[in-house]
């Protein structure tokens, strides 16, 4: 039995965050416009800022223009020239579905779940702060 007790001692625990499994859950993602490769165009430039020469030598920054709608999107968070690919591809996403869907895009969905969310713990927050101050002067505490 202390054998038991010893290995459940040594495992560690992680506190996690609940606040995007809660938001997934009213956000309708079937709406989110889907990239064809035909209606974009990829160039690669050189980035800018810091990193010295490693910047200055190589194409990794990524400009990816939308060519329905004319977006141009600019990519040079990472030194891959892959990572700043899916970068400028998921920023693209986002603009096209904030400017075809409106109210019904993601980032907005996101926006009012967040609001709700937090007028609901200011009411929590108040009520508490109310009944405790009743309570105080139930029990004639200053």
């Amino acid at each position: 039995m202390n054998q038991l007790l010893g290995l459940f001692s040594k495992v560690q625990s992680r506190t996690i965050s609940t606040t995007p499994l809660l938001l997934k859950k009213g956000i309708d993602y079937s709406k989110v416009p889907t990239l064809s490769e035909d209606d974009l165009e990829e160039q690669f430039v050189r980035g800018s800022g810091p990193g010295g020469q490693a910047v200055a030598k190589t194409n990794n920054c990524v400009v990816i223009t939308h060519k329905p709608t004319g977006i141009v999107i600019k990519s040079h968070e990472s030194r891959s020239q892959s990572e700043n690919r899916k970068f400028a591809r998921q920023k693209l996403i986002t603009q096209l579905d904030n400017l075809i869907n409106k109210e019904m895009s993601v980032e907005a969905q996101t926006r009012r779940l967040v609001k709700s969310k937090t007028i609901k713990e200011d009411r929590k927050r108040e009520k508490l702060r109310l009944l405790k101050a009743q309570w105080k002067e139930k029990e004639g505490i200053t």
